[in-house]
C-alpha cells in the first residue's frame, strides 16, 4: 500500500537540507518507484534531491537523484506552482535541499525567496 510524507516545509533560511525520510527500499517494496510533489508559492532558488542506500548514512552516503532531463535539480524563479517528478530506485532514505547561494543574497528573505510549502513523497 502507498503512503505519503512530508519531506520538507520552509525555514527561513536561504540555504537548508530536509532531515532523512524513509524511501522504498527501508520498506522493502521490490518496484523501486517514487513520486515527489513540490509545492511553492513565489519561490526563487533550486531544489535537490539526494538519496543514500545506507541504514545509518555519514554525508559521504549521499548521491544525486535528477529532477529534471537537463539539470540534477529544479530551479525556479518567483514561481508559485505545484510541481511532480518520479523516479525509481531502492533508496534507504531520501532528503531534499533548497539551494539560494547561487543569488548571492546576504540572508533569507521572504518577499524576495519566496517559501516552500512543502515537499511530499510518495511511495
Amino acid at each position: 500500500m502507498a503512503s505519503s510524507n512530508i519531506v520538507l516545509t520552509n525555514k527561513n533560511e536561504l540555504t537548508y537540507t530536509s532531515d532523512a525520510v524513509k524511501g522504498d527500499g527501508y520498506y522493502g517494496f521490490a518496484d523501486g518507484l517514487h513520486t515527489m510533489s513540490f509545492h511553492v508559492s513565489n519561490f526563487t532558488g533550486r531544489i535537490h534531491l539526494e538519496a543514500t542506500i545506507v541504514e545509518q548514512p555519514t554525508e559521504n552516503d549521499w548521491f544525486p537523484i535528477d529532477l529534471d532531463n537537463l539539470t540534477p535539480y529544479l530551479q525556479f524563479t518567483a514561481e508559485t506552482v505545484t510541481k511532480g517528478s518520479s523516479f525509481e530506485g531502492n533508496f534507504v532514505y531520501l532528503r531534499v535541499k533548497v539551494d539560494r547561494a547561487y543569488l548571492g543574497a546576504g540572508s533569507y528573505d521572504k518577499a524576495l525567496h519566496g517559501v516552500i510549502d512543502k515537499v511530499v513523497v510518495l511511495i
